[in-house]
Protein backbone atom coordinates (compact mmCIF):
# COMPACT_ATOMS: atom_id res chain seq x y z
CA UNK A 1 0.00 0.00 0.00
CA UNK A 2 1.45 3.34 -1.04
CA UNK A 3 2.40 5.90 1.39
CA UNK A 4 -0.71 8.17 2.17
CA UNK A 5 -2.09 11.52 2.76
CA UNK A 6 -3.91 11.15 6.67
CA UNK A 7 -8.17 11.81 6.20
CA UNK A 8 -10.52 14.78 7.11
CA UNK A 9 -12.14 14.02 9.95
CA UNK A 10 -14.94 11.47 9.95
CA UNK A 11 -18.64 13.12 9.39
CA UNK A 12 -20.12 12.11 12.83
CA UNK A 13 -22.50 15.07 12.84
CA UNK A 14 -24.40 14.06 9.76
CA UNK A 15 -25.63 10.79 11.97
CA UNK A 16 -29.09 11.63 13.35
CA UNK A 17 -28.87 12.11 16.83
CA UNK A 18 -28.95 9.20 18.62
CA UNK A 19 -26.27 7.55 16.67
CA UNK A 20 -24.10 11.27 16.60
CA UNK A 21 -24.48 11.76 20.50
CA UNK A 22 -23.98 7.96 20.98
CA UNK A 23 -20.96 7.71 18.48
CA UNK A 24 -19.00 10.98 19.62
CA UNK A 25 -19.44 9.76 23.44
CA UNK A 26 -17.24 6.97 22.16
CA UNK A 27 -15.11 8.77 20.72
CA UNK A 28 -14.69 11.00 23.57
CA UNK A 29 -14.33 8.63 26.20
CA UNK A 30 -12.07 5.68 24.41
CA UNK A 31 -10.19 7.99 22.29
CA UNK A 32 -10.13 5.78 19.45
CA UNK A 33 -9.84 7.12 15.67
CA UNK A 34 -13.35 9.29 14.81
CA UNK A 35 -13.87 7.06 11.62
CA UNK A 36 -13.14 3.33 13.71
CA UNK A 37 -15.74 4.09 15.89
CA UNK A 38 -18.08 5.97 12.96
CA UNK A 39 -17.86 2.48 11.46
CA UNK A 40 -18.61 0.28 14.45
CA UNK A 41 -21.76 2.22 14.39
CA UNK A 42 -22.47 1.55 10.96
CA UNK A 43 -21.33 -1.92 11.30
CA UNK A 44 -24.03 -2.67 13.75
CA UNK A 45 -27.23 -0.75 12.65
CA UNK A 46 -26.18 -2.93 9.15
CA UNK A 47 -26.22 -5.91 11.55
CA UNK A 48 -29.16 -4.66 13.38
CA UNK A 49 -31.54 -3.95 10.48
CA UNK A 50 -30.92 -6.01 7.62
CA UNK A 51 -32.84 -8.76 8.51
CA UNK A 52 -36.00 -6.84 9.04
CA UNK A 53 -36.08 -4.20 6.08
CA UNK A 54 -34.86 -3.68 2.44
CA UNK A 55 -34.69 -0.30 0.36
CA UNK A 56 -36.25 0.73 -3.48
CA UNK A 57 -33.64 2.80 -5.19
CA UNK A 58 -35.19 5.15 -7.33
CA UNK A 59 -34.52 3.30 -10.20
CA UNK A 60 -36.85 0.41 -8.98
CA UNK A 61 -34.73 -2.30 -7.52
CA UNK A 62 -34.86 -3.52 -4.13
CA UNK A 63 -31.62 -4.28 -1.98
CA UNK A 64 -30.70 -5.14 1.32
CA UNK A 65 -29.52 -2.81 3.99
CA UNK A 66 -26.38 -4.62 4.33
CA UNK A 67 -22.89 -3.11 4.02
CA UNK A 68 -19.30 -3.68 3.64
CA UNK A 69 -16.79 -1.97 6.09
CA UNK A 70 -12.99 -2.15 5.94
CA UNK A 71 -10.80 -0.28 8.81
CA UNK A 72 -7.49 -0.59 8.25
CA UNK A 73 -5.74 0.52 12.08
CA UNK A 74 -2.26 -0.16 13.74
CA UNK A 75 -2.32 -2.19 16.84
CA UNK A 76 -3.30 -0.11 19.83
CA UNK A 77 -6.26 1.82 18.39
CA UNK A 78 -8.38 0.32 20.94
CA UNK A 79 -10.62 -1.36 17.91
CA UNK A 80 -11.48 -4.44 20.54
CA UNK A 81 -12.65 -1.66 22.99
CA UNK A 82 -14.76 0.25 20.52
CA UNK A 83 -16.18 -2.93 19.17
CA UNK A 84 -17.11 -4.61 22.62
CA UNK A 85 -18.64 -1.01 23.63
CA UNK A 86 -21.08 -0.70 20.56
CA UNK A 87 -21.54 -4.72 19.51
CA UNK A 88 -23.06 -5.49 23.15
CA UNK A 89 -26.56 -5.74 22.44
CA UNK A 90 -25.65 -8.34 19.64
CA UNK A 91 -23.40 -10.01 21.70
CA UNK A 92 -26.29 -10.05 24.30
CA UNK A 93 -29.32 -11.05 21.10
CA UNK A 94 -26.77 -13.98 19.78
CA UNK A 95 -25.99 -15.55 23.86
CA UNK A 96 -30.04 -15.43 24.53
CA UNK A 97 -29.99 -17.59 20.89
CA UNK A 98 -27.03 -19.76 21.89
CA UNK A 99 -28.41 -21.02 25.15
CA UNK A 100 -32.24 -21.42 23.46
CA UNK A 101 -30.24 -23.64 20.82
CA UNK A 102 -28.45 -25.84 23.72
CA UNK A 103 -31.62 -26.77 25.16
CA UNK A 104 -33.00 -27.51 22.05
CA UNK A 105 -30.35 -29.37 21.13
CA UNK A 106 -30.16 -31.17 24.09
CA UNK A 107 -34.17 -31.94 23.63
CA UNK A 108 -33.82 -33.12 20.09
CA UNK A 109 -30.87 -35.61 20.82
CA UNK A 110 -33.40 -36.85 22.94
CA UNK A 111 -36.47 -37.55 20.54
CA UNK A 112 -33.85 -38.65 18.38
CA UNK A 113 -33.04 -41.24 20.08
CA UNK A 114 -36.61 -42.21 20.98
CA UNK A 115 -37.68 -41.37 17.12
CA UNK A 116 -34.44 -44.24 15.97
CA UNK A 117 -35.42 -46.74 18.57
CA UNK A 118 -39.07 -46.49 16.79
CA UNK A 119 -37.56 -47.02 13.76
CA UNK A 120 -35.41 -49.41 14.63
CA UNK A 121 -38.23 -51.26 15.77
CA UNK A 122 -40.90 -50.94 12.49
CA UNK A 123 -37.68 -52.26 10.78
CA UNK A 124 -37.57 -55.33 12.24
CA UNK A 125 -41.30 -56.01 12.68
CA UNK A 126 -40.80 -56.02 8.43
CA UNK A 127 -37.88 -57.95 8.51
CA UNK A 128 -39.54 -60.56 10.58
CA UNK A 129 -43.01 -60.28 8.43
CA UNK A 130 -40.43 -60.78 5.23
CA UNK A 131 -39.34 -63.56 6.57
CA UNK A 132 -42.27 -65.19 7.83
CA UNK A 133 -44.27 -64.93 4.42
CA UNK A 134 -46.49 -62.58 6.40
CA UNK A 135 -48.00 -59.37 4.29
CA UNK A 136 -46.09 -55.94 5.55
CA UNK A 137 -48.57 -53.08 4.61
CA UNK A 138 -49.81 -52.24 7.60
CA UNK A 139 -46.55 -51.66 8.86
CA UNK A 140 -45.04 -49.70 5.70
CA UNK A 141 -47.51 -47.44 6.66
CA UNK A 142 -46.67 -47.15 9.97
CA UNK A 143 -43.04 -46.36 8.74
CA UNK A 144 -44.06 -44.08 6.45
CA UNK A 145 -45.94 -42.28 8.68
CA UNK A 146 -42.81 -42.35 10.94
CA UNK A 147 -40.29 -41.04 8.79
CA UNK A 148 -42.70 -38.16 8.24
CA UNK A 149 -42.11 -37.38 11.61
CA UNK A 150 -38.15 -37.37 12.48
CA UNK A 151 -37.33 -34.64 14.81
CA UNK A 152 -36.10 -31.29 12.74
CA UNK A 153 -32.14 -30.67 13.87
CA UNK A 154 -32.44 -26.75 15.71
CA UNK A 155 -30.40 -24.38 13.74
CA UNK A 156 -28.18 -22.20 15.76
CA UNK A 157 -29.69 -18.76 14.74
CA UNK A 158 -26.89 -16.17 16.27
CA UNK A 159 -26.05 -13.25 13.95
CA UNK A 160 -22.31 -12.80 14.55
CA UNK A 161 -19.62 -15.25 12.58
CA UNK A 162 -16.05 -15.17 12.68
CA UNK A 163 -13.75 -17.66 12.14
CA UNK A 164 -15.39 -19.64 9.26
CA UNK A 165 -14.39 -21.43 6.61
CA UNK A 166 -15.14 -21.13 2.89
CA UNK A 167 -17.43 -24.12 3.37
CA UNK A 168 -19.36 -22.93 6.57
CA UNK A 169 -20.03 -20.07 4.89
CA UNK A 170 -22.72 -21.23 3.30
CA UNK A 171 -23.75 -23.38 5.97
CA UNK A 172 -24.37 -19.96 7.78
CA UNK A 173 -26.69 -19.20 5.23
CA UNK A 174 -28.38 -21.92 4.72
CA UNK A 175 -32.56 -21.73 4.79
CA UNK A 176 -34.79 -18.61 4.02
CA UNK A 177 -33.97 -15.32 5.53
CA UNK A 178 -31.05 -15.61 7.23
CA UNK A 179 -29.47 -12.50 8.66
CA UNK A 180 -25.64 -13.29 9.67
CA UNK A 181 -22.88 -10.70 10.10
CA UNK A 182 -18.66 -11.45 9.62
CA UNK A 183 -17.50 -9.39 11.91
CA UNK A 184 -14.04 -9.10 13.59
CA UNK A 185 -12.28 -6.22 15.65
CA UNK A 186 -9.36 -8.44 14.18
CA UNK A 187 -9.88 -9.30 10.79
CA UNK A 188 -6.97 -11.60 10.64
CA UNK A 189 -9.47 -14.22 11.65
CA UNK A 190 -11.65 -13.31 8.73
CA UNK A 191 -9.48 -13.57 6.30
CA UNK A 192 -7.60 -16.67 7.57
CA UNK A 193 -10.87 -18.51 8.23
CA UNK A 194 -11.95 -18.67 4.22
CA UNK A 195 -15.28 -16.51 3.99
CA UNK A 196 -13.53 -14.05 1.70
CA UNK A 197 -12.46 -17.10 -0.48
CA UNK A 198 -15.83 -16.38 -1.08
CA UNK A 199 -16.36 -13.53 -2.72
CA UNK A 200 -18.83 -14.76 -5.37
CA UNK A 201 -21.26 -15.82 -3.03
CA UNK A 202 -20.78 -12.77 -0.98
CA UNK A 203 -21.03 -10.10 -3.71
CA UNK A 204 -24.55 -12.16 -5.07
CA UNK A 205 -26.01 -11.65 -1.07
CA UNK A 206 -24.90 -7.86 -0.99
CA UNK A 207 -26.65 -8.21 -3.73
CA UNK A 208 -29.75 -9.14 -2.99
CA UNK A 209 -30.01 -12.75 -5.03
CA UNK A 210 -32.90 -14.65 -4.20
CA UNK A 211 -31.34 -18.10 -4.20
CA UNK A 212 -27.84 -19.01 -4.22
CA UNK A 213 -26.68 -22.96 -4.31
CA UNK A 214 -23.73 -25.04 -3.45
CA UNK A 215 -23.64 -28.98 -4.80
CA UNK A 216 -21.44 -30.88 -2.49
CA UNK A 217 -19.64 -33.75 -3.53
CA UNK A 218 -21.56 -36.13 -1.44
CA UNK A 219 -24.56 -35.65 -3.64
CA UNK A 220 -26.16 -33.10 -0.77
CA UNK A 221 -27.44 -29.31 -2.26
CA UNK A 222 -26.59 -26.11 -0.11
CA UNK A 223 -29.75 -24.12 -0.89
CA UNK A 224 -29.76 -20.38 0.56
CA UNK A 225 -33.05 -18.37 -0.38
CA UNK A 226 -32.61 -14.09 0.34
CA UNK A 227 -29.54 -14.21 2.61
CA UNK A 228 -29.03 -11.44 4.08
CA UNK A 229 -25.37 -10.65 5.11
CA UNK A 230 -22.91 -7.77 6.74
CA UNK A 231 -19.14 -8.01 6.19
CA UNK A 232 -17.21 -6.21 8.97
CA UNK A 233 -13.44 -6.32 9.97
CA UNK A 234 -10.54 -4.50 11.41
CA UNK A 235 -6.58 -5.16 10.26
CA UNK A 236 -3.40 -4.09 10.90
CA UNK A 237 -1.63 -2.15 7.67
CA UNK A 238 0.89 -5.48 7.55
CA UNK A 239 -2.57 -7.58 7.68
CA UNK A 240 -3.62 -5.20 4.67
CA UNK A 241 -0.52 -5.31 2.77
CA UNK A 242 -0.39 -9.08 2.73
CA UNK A 243 -3.87 -9.11 1.37
CA UNK A 244 -3.40 -6.67 -0.77
CA UNK A 245 -0.47 -8.91 -2.39
CA UNK A 246 -2.05 -12.19 -2.08
CA UNK A 247 -5.76 -11.57 -3.24
CA UNK A 248 -5.66 -7.75 -3.86
CA UNK A 249 -5.94 -8.14 -7.85
CA UNK A 250 -9.00 -10.74 -7.29
CA UNK A 251 -11.07 -8.82 -4.72
CA UNK A 252 -10.62 -5.60 -6.66
CA UNK A 253 -11.37 -7.14 -9.97
CA UNK A 254 -14.24 -9.45 -8.96
CA UNK A 255 -15.60 -6.44 -7.31
CA UNK A 256 -15.69 -7.17 -3.92
CA UNK A 257 -14.14 -4.39 -2.64
CA UNK A 258 -16.08 -1.88 -4.47
CA UNK A 259 -18.97 -2.91 -2.40
CA UNK A 260 -16.86 -1.80 0.53
CA UNK A 261 -16.94 1.52 2.28
CA UNK A 262 -13.34 1.56 3.69
CA UNK A 263 -11.40 3.85 6.15
CA UNK A 264 -7.78 3.95 7.60
CA UNK A 265 -7.80 6.94 10.01
CA UNK A 266 -4.99 8.34 11.27
CA UNK A 267 -3.39 6.93 14.91
CA UNK A 268 -5.00 8.97 18.50
CA UNK A 269 -1.56 7.16 20.11
CA UNK A 270 0.14 9.44 21.49
CA UNK A 271 -2.64 11.99 22.40
CA UNK A 272 -4.98 10.20 25.08
CA UNK A 273 -4.51 11.54 27.66
CA UNK A 274 -6.93 10.76 30.92
CA UNK A 275 -8.37 13.41 33.18
CA UNK A 276 -11.31 11.26 34.85
CA UNK A 277 -11.83 7.87 35.48
CA UNK A 278 -15.93 7.82 36.77
CA UNK A 279 -16.89 7.67 32.83
CA UNK A 280 -20.80 8.30 32.91
CA UNK A 281 -22.28 6.75 29.35
CA UNK A 282 -25.51 8.36 28.77
CA UNK A 283 -25.85 8.15 25.11
CA UNK A 284 -25.01 5.04 24.20
CA UNK A 285 -27.57 3.38 26.14
CA UNK A 286 -29.96 5.19 24.20
CA UNK A 287 -28.42 3.75 20.81
CA UNK A 288 -28.51 -0.14 22.24
CA UNK A 289 -31.49 0.60 23.43
CA UNK A 290 -32.75 1.07 19.39
CA UNK A 291 -30.38 -1.71 18.44
CA UNK A 292 -32.03 -4.65 21.00
CA UNK A 293 -35.68 -3.43 19.50
CA UNK A 294 -34.80 -4.22 16.29
CA UNK A 295 -32.98 -7.54 17.48
CA UNK A 296 -35.82 -8.64 19.25
CA UNK A 297 -38.55 -8.05 16.55
CA UNK A 298 -36.24 -10.10 14.27
CA UNK A 299 -35.97 -12.62 16.90
CA UNK A 300 -39.82 -12.42 16.93
CA UNK A 301 -40.48 -12.81 13.28
CA UNK A 302 -37.91 -15.69 12.31
CA UNK A 303 -39.27 -17.62 15.44
CA UNK A 304 -42.95 -16.66 13.78
CA UNK A 305 -41.46 -18.23 10.65
CA UNK A 306 -41.99 -14.30 8.76
CA UNK A 307 -38.86 -14.01 6.01
CA UNK A 308 -40.84 -11.07 4.21
CA UNK A 309 -38.65 -7.91 4.82
CA UNK A 310 -40.42 -4.04 5.36
CA UNK A 311 -39.47 -2.44 1.79
CA UNK A 312 -38.39 1.33 2.40
CA UNK A 313 -38.61 4.32 -0.30
CA UNK A 314 -37.69 7.56 -0.70
CA UNK A 315 -39.69 10.85 -0.57
CA UNK A 316 -40.54 12.62 -4.04
CA UNK A 317 -37.37 15.15 -3.19
CA UNK A 318 -35.05 12.44 -2.38
CA UNK A 319 -35.38 10.36 -5.69
CA UNK A 320 -34.62 13.57 -7.72
CA UNK A 321 -31.75 14.66 -5.66
CA UNK A 322 -30.83 11.09 -5.99
CA UNK A 323 -31.28 11.50 -9.73
CA UNK A 324 -29.11 14.41 -9.66
CA UNK A 325 -26.38 12.53 -7.75
CA UNK A 326 -25.96 9.75 -10.12
CA UNK A 327 -25.13 12.42 -12.98
CA UNK A 328 -23.02 14.66 -11.17
CA UNK A 329 -21.00 10.84 -10.90
CA UNK A 330 -21.56 9.75 -14.32
CA UNK A 331 -19.70 13.16 -14.93
CA UNK A 332 -17.07 12.69 -12.61
CA UNK A 333 -15.97 9.35 -14.46
CA UNK A 334 -14.67 10.49 -18.00
CA UNK A 335 -10.49 10.44 -18.31
CA UNK A 336 -10.56 14.02 -16.38
CA UNK A 337 -12.76 13.45 -13.67
CA UNK A 338 -12.40 12.50 -10.10
CA UNK A 339 -13.48 9.19 -10.01
CA UNK A 340 -12.50 8.00 -13.55
CA UNK A 341 -9.52 5.65 -12.16
CA UNK A 342 -12.20 4.48 -9.22
CA UNK A 343 -14.70 3.58 -11.73
CA UNK A 344 -15.42 0.20 -9.64
CA UNK A 345 -16.89 2.17 -6.65
CA UNK A 346 -18.08 5.25 -8.38
CA UNK A 347 -20.36 2.52 -9.94
CA UNK A 348 -21.81 1.31 -6.80
CA UNK A 349 -21.41 5.01 -5.04
CA UNK A 350 -24.91 5.71 -5.17
CA UNK A 351 -26.51 2.38 -3.84
CA UNK A 352 -24.09 2.40 -0.67
CA UNK A 353 -25.67 5.81 -0.32
CA UNK A 354 -29.47 4.90 0.06
CA UNK A 355 -28.42 1.86 2.11
CA UNK A 356 -26.95 4.08 4.59
CA UNK A 357 -29.78 6.43 4.44
CA UNK A 358 -32.38 4.07 5.06
CA UNK A 359 -30.39 2.62 8.01
CA UNK A 360 -30.12 6.17 9.82
CA UNK A 361 -34.51 6.65 8.47
CA UNK A 362 -34.65 3.09 10.55
CA UNK A 363 -32.39 3.82 13.77
CA UNK A 364 -33.63 7.55 13.69
CA UNK A 365 -37.19 5.76 13.95
CA UNK A 366 -38.65 8.03 11.12
CA UNK A 367 -42.51 7.82 9.41
CA UNK A 368 -43.04 7.46 5.54
CA UNK A 369 -40.57 7.43 3.29
CA UNK A 370 -36.99 8.67 3.51
CA UNK A 371 -36.60 12.16 3.69
CA UNK A 372 -34.07 14.15 1.17
CA UNK A 373 -32.37 15.29 4.64
CA UNK A 374 -31.79 11.43 5.64
CA UNK A 375 -29.98 11.05 1.90
CA UNK A 376 -27.93 14.07 2.27
CA UNK A 377 -26.85 12.56 5.67
CA UNK A 378 -26.05 9.31 3.90
CA UNK A 379 -24.68 11.24 1.05
CA UNK A 380 -22.03 13.28 3.03
CA UNK A 381 -20.94 10.21 5.14
CA UNK A 382 -20.19 7.42 1.33
CA UNK A 383 -18.20 10.85 0.35
CA UNK A 384 -15.36 10.53 3.09
CA UNK A 385 -15.93 6.73 2.05
CA UNK A 386 -15.37 7.79 -1.54
CA UNK A 387 -12.01 9.85 -0.77
CA UNK A 388 -10.68 6.95 1.23
CA UNK A 389 -11.02 4.60 -1.20
CA UNK A 390 -8.99 7.11 -4.00
CA UNK A 391 -6.45 7.41 -1.23
CA UNK A 392 -5.90 4.08 -1.16
CA UNK A 393 -6.43 2.42 -3.88
CA UNK A 394 -5.44 5.27 -6.52
CA UNK A 395 -1.65 5.53 -7.52
CA UNK A 396 -2.44 9.29 -8.36
CA UNK A 397 -2.74 9.87 -4.30
CA UNK A 398 0.33 8.87 -2.87
CA UNK A 399 3.17 10.26 -1.78
CA UNK A 400 6.57 9.94 -1.56
CA UNK A 401 8.21 8.47 1.43
CA UNK A 402 9.98 12.25 3.00
CA UNK A 403 6.60 14.29 2.66
CA UNK A 404 4.38 11.40 3.98
CA UNK A 405 6.99 11.85 7.28
CA UNK A 406 6.77 15.44 7.17
CA UNK A 407 3.38 15.13 7.17
CA UNK A 408 3.56 12.97 10.29
CA UNK A 409 6.38 14.87 11.64
CA UNK A 410 4.50 18.70 11.16
CA UNK A 411 1.19 16.99 13.12
CA UNK A 412 3.80 15.50 15.61
CA UNK A 413 5.60 19.10 16.33
CA UNK A 414 2.46 20.91 16.19
CA UNK A 415 0.82 18.89 18.48
CA UNK A 416 3.77 18.16 20.86
CA UNK A 417 5.81 21.60 21.32
CA UNK A 418 3.78 24.25 19.40
CA UNK A 419 1.12 23.99 21.20
CA UNK A 420 2.51 23.50 25.28
CA UNK A 421 3.90 27.02 24.31
CA UNK A 422 7.40 25.62 22.56
CA UNK A 423 8.93 26.86 19.27
CA UNK A 424 11.76 24.41 19.14
CA UNK A 425 12.24 20.95 19.67
CA UNK A 426 15.23 19.22 20.58
CA UNK A 427 15.82 16.92 17.36
CA UNK A 428 17.50 13.84 19.67
CA UNK A 429 14.47 13.95 21.45
CA UNK A 430 12.24 14.16 18.59
CA UNK A 431 14.23 11.04 16.93
CA UNK A 432 13.22 8.97 20.14
CA UNK A 433 10.48 9.77 20.82
CA UNK A 434 8.60 11.06 17.49
CA UNK A 435 6.76 9.53 14.66
CA UNK A 436 9.73 9.10 12.06
CA UNK A 437 12.76 6.82 12.33
CA UNK A 438 15.23 5.86 11.78
CA UNK A 439 17.39 9.12 11.49
CA UNK A 440 17.82 9.05 7.42
CA UNK A 441 14.65 9.42 7.30
CA UNK A 442 13.94 11.59 9.72
CA UNK A 443 16.77 13.86 8.13
CA UNK A 444 15.03 13.75 4.79
CA UNK A 445 11.69 14.76 5.93
CA UNK A 446 13.63 17.52 8.17
CA UNK A 447 15.32 18.68 5.08
CA UNK A 448 11.65 18.80 3.06
CA UNK A 449 10.56 21.01 6.05
CA UNK A 450 13.27 23.60 5.80
CA UNK A 451 12.82 23.79 2.12
CA UNK A 452 9.01 24.51 2.84
CA UNK A 453 9.89 27.53 5.40
CA UNK A 454 8.63 25.26 7.84
CA UNK A 455 11.44 24.63 10.14
CA UNK A 456 15.11 25.58 10.85
CA UNK A 457 17.95 24.36 12.38
CA UNK A 458 20.10 25.58 15.48
CA UNK A 459 22.85 24.61 18.02
CA UNK A 460 22.98 24.55 21.71
CA UNK A 461 25.66 25.38 24.29
CA UNK A 462 26.75 21.42 24.21
CA UNK A 463 26.44 20.81 20.89
CA UNK A 464 22.62 19.60 21.07
CA UNK A 465 20.92 20.26 17.70
CA UNK A 466 17.35 21.90 17.96
CA UNK A 467 14.36 22.43 15.23
CA UNK A 468 13.15 26.24 15.33
CA UNK A 469 9.39 26.10 14.46
CA UNK A 470 8.46 28.93 12.36
CA UNK A 471 5.47 30.49 13.75
CA UNK A 472 3.84 31.54 10.73
CA UNK A 473 3.88 28.23 9.72
CA UNK A 474 2.49 26.47 12.65
CA UNK A 475 0.22 28.80 13.56
CA UNK A 476 -2.29 27.75 10.99
CA UNK A 477 -0.81 24.18 11.01
CA UNK A 478 -3.80 22.87 13.23
CA UNK A 479 -6.11 23.57 10.72
CA UNK A 480 -4.23 22.30 7.69
CA UNK A 481 -2.64 19.39 8.16
CA UNK A 482 -5.21 17.09 7.36
CA UNK A 483 -6.01 19.11 4.14
CA UNK A 484 -5.25 17.02 0.85
CA UNK A 485 -2.94 18.85 -2.03
CA UNK A 486 -5.09 20.15 -4.29
CA UNK A 487 -8.05 21.26 -2.38
CA UNK A 488 -10.72 18.57 -3.88
CA UNK A 489 -13.70 19.25 -3.17
CA UNK A 490 -17.16 17.07 -3.94
CA UNK A 491 -19.79 19.33 -5.44
CA UNK A 492 -22.36 17.07 -3.92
Amino acid sequence: MSTLIAPSPYPLSKFHLVIKDAAEEVVRHVQAPDALVGMEFLTNMSASAQGLYDVRLPTGQKRPLSLNLLVIAESGERKTAVHNLVAKPLYVFDESRMVRYTAEADEHEIQMGIWKAVDTGLRHQITRLTRDGKPIDEVRQELTGHAAVMPVKPRSRRIMRQNVTDRSTMDALEGDGESVAFMSDEGEVIIKGGALKQTGVLNKAWDGAQMLTLDRSNGVSVVVRNPRVTVSYMVQPKVFDALLARRGDIMRGSGHWARYLIGYPPSTQGTRFAYQLDIEWCHLPKFHARMAELLDEFGRRTDAGVTERMTLEFSVDAIARWIDLANQAESMLSPWGYLHDIKDFASKLLEIASRVAALLHVFSEQEGKISVDTLNRAIDIVEWHMHEFKRIFSPELSLPQELADAKKLENYLHLQFWSQGLNYAQKNLVLRNGPVRPASRLNAALTYMEEMNQVCFAEGRKGERYIQLNPNHFMMVGSSFNSIPGGFQLIW
